[in-house]
């Protein structure tokens, strides 16, 4: 799963963004639409590590940012990587703001032919604190609209909604949830995961705000559990198995490379191993491995 940054500028200012300030500060010249393509020719070709992230997993490709959609050829250049890409899962990673341009959302919807998903992130259930996130008043708005005109489509394009965990949210995750499905109530069509907020760039800039536990996040899922299971498809990233409850380890997935997961001596001999993350290694340098238990 090759993480592409499609797009260097953001219209929103996450305090919990894993990239660093200065991101947005790079020649956008780089993210063009020619050395976008060139890029992904050279990657096709097997011309050496061409992306940071995953270069090595074809199986689907992330496109991140900065903000993807508003990067100024964003059609031609999503139209150029479906048609060189037949078959291959696309995920878009998008704060959801520019769908709310019905036009611009059915357009989108026209041209990310499956297999292809959106992963939209709602901070908080309610304006004030998903905008205090996002760091841009009307943010929280624009977001659900976004999302809304995304309903819309004929469900080809599947959608997740992404609930980052830190300090700020944890204490409004159950009222999230069900203000989500109050929303959205046919959970068959969309997916909830739920993340354990990531020690880097700007979130490692903010980490005195955002610091928070895995087994107090771990217990906010506990205590969500009802809720949680409402959903068809509920996925946790960044959870080692033996922090949640039982009925959620057949959740946790495993999505960060190998360097960027420790597995400390109390993993060894542990029954729950095998498919589980370990721990984040920038979580590891902040706070240890005191939570982990061996199961």
């Amino acid at each position: 799963m090759p993480d592409i940054a499609f797009w260097n500028k953001c219209n929103n200012k996450c305090v919990m963004c894993t990239n660093e300030g200065g991101f947005a500060l790079n020649d956008s010249a780089h993210y063009a639409l020619r050395p976008q393509i060139e890029k992904l020719e050279r990657w096709l070709k097997g011309q050496g590590k061409v992306y940071l992230k995953n270069d090595d997993k074809p199986d689907f490709v992330s496109l991140t940012g900065g903000e993807p959609t508003i990067h100024p050829d964003f059609f031609r250049l999503l139209a150029y990587f479906r048609l060189r890409l037949p078959g291959t899962g696309i995920t878009l990673l998008s704060n959801g703001r520019t769908f709310a341009d019905k036009e611009f959302a059915r357009r989108f919807l026209k041209v990310a032919a499956p297999p292809f998903a959106v992963a939209v992130p709602v901070h908080a259930p309610a304006a004030a604190l998903h905008d205090r996130i996002a760091g841009v008043r009307g943010a929280f708005r624009q977001t659900l609209a976004g999302l809304d005109n995304l309903f819309s489509g004929d469900g080809k394009v599947e959608l997740e909604i992404r609930l980052v965990l830190h300090r700020l949210n944890i204490k409004s995750f159950s009222r999230l949830l069900a203000f989500l499905l109050a929303r959205y109530p046919d959970p068959r069509r969309y997916r909830v995961t739920a993340i354990h907020y990531e020690i880097e760039g700007m979130s490692l800039a903010n980490h005195r705000r955002l610091a928070l536990r895995l087994k107090e996040s771990a217990a906010a899922l506990g205590a969500a559990l009802p809720l949680i299971k409402r959903f068809k498809d509920f996925r946790l990233y960044h959870f080692p198995r033996c922090l949640v409850r039982p009925e959620l380890r057949r959740l946790c997935w495993v999505t960060l490379p190998p360097e960027d997961r420790v597995y400390t001596a109390k993993c060894k001999g542990c029954r729950a191993r095998r498919g589980c993350l370990g721990l984040m290694a920038e979580y590891h340098k902040a706070f240890g491995d005191g939570e982990l238990r061996r199961l």
